[in-house]
């Protein structure tokens, strides 16, 4: 397997270090990549610093853009999958393993925090609301499809000229599990633990209204134009009722 680390960075110049060295120690034979997003805190410094390979853009242009530069580069360089986490310190890299398990070239993996406790109400409301929709354009149930720690095939990745000029923020995580279920890529979750008490000191760059209306327009969308499509529907609402059975019977971690 040859696999890439794809971690988009603003502002993260206080985590993005000890995130850093933190990869090294469970992948230390590839050294991660951080897309350094127009940062003005010392982030490009910091993650090369650590060890990490940095892509530093000239201006902030988005989480969206940052992933797909940083995807670009990776399968330049030859990768077949590339795993992205983010860079404030909300993804164990310990917990990469449990996504490597999964991975395969017809599957995008996906860490979901979906059976996990201490997700802030408001953001564990958004996020159901994004992955019932994002479930029904897919055809298929997707678990925590806001979570940016994931593992992507290169086949998932051929067509990223597509999202330019669109999806400058989190829609483009939602509108590739799309394109990739239509193109027969389905989606897994390996569940990981949700860490927040470190982040939301600092001001998130998740806007769960703002964002997840975007996500819900692009949805709309896609399912317009195939008819509303009554029979993914009916599988991804079986699929998310057996999620919320499993999480019920199930301890979090």
């Amino acid at each position: 397997m040859a696999l890439a680390i794809v971690i988009p960075a603003y502002q993260e110049g206080a985590t993005i270090a000890g995130l850093v060295a933190r990869m090294r120690a469970v992948v230390p034979e590839v050294p991660p990549l951080v897309v350094d997003d127009g940062s003005t805190d010392g982030t490009a410094a910091e993650a090369r610093a650590a060890g990490a390979e940095v892509l530093a853009l000239p201006s902030n242009q988005g989480k969206g853009a940052a992933l797909r530069q940083g995807m670009r580069a990776a399968l330049a360089g030859g990768a077949d999958y590339v795993a992205t986490l983010d860079g404030d310190g909300q993804h164990r890299p310990e917990d990469l393993p449990r996504l490597l398990a999964l991975a395969r070239p017809d599957r995008i993996v996906i860490g979901s925090r979906r059976r996990a406790t201490g997700q802030p109400a408001a953001r564990r409301r958004a996020n159901r609301v994004a992955d019932f929709w994002i479930s029904w354009a897919a055809g298929h149930a997707v678990a925590d499809s806001q979570s940016g720690f994931r593992i992507y095939p290169a086949a998932a990745l051929t067509a990223l000229d597509r999202y330019e000029g669109r999806a400058r923020r989190f829609s483009f995580e939602s509108e590739i599990l799309i394109d990739a279920a239509r193109a027969g890529i389905t989606t897994v979750a390996a569940d990981i633990p949700a860490l927040y008490a470190g982040t939301l000191k600092r001001p998130s760059h998740f806007r769960p209204v703002a964002d997840i209306s975007r996500i819900v327009m692009m949805v709309a969308g896609k399912l317009l134009a195939r008819g509303m499509d009554p029979a993914g529907l009916r599988r991804a609402l079986a699929g998310l009722r057996r999620l919320e059975e499993e999480g019920r019977n199930d301890v979090s971690p």
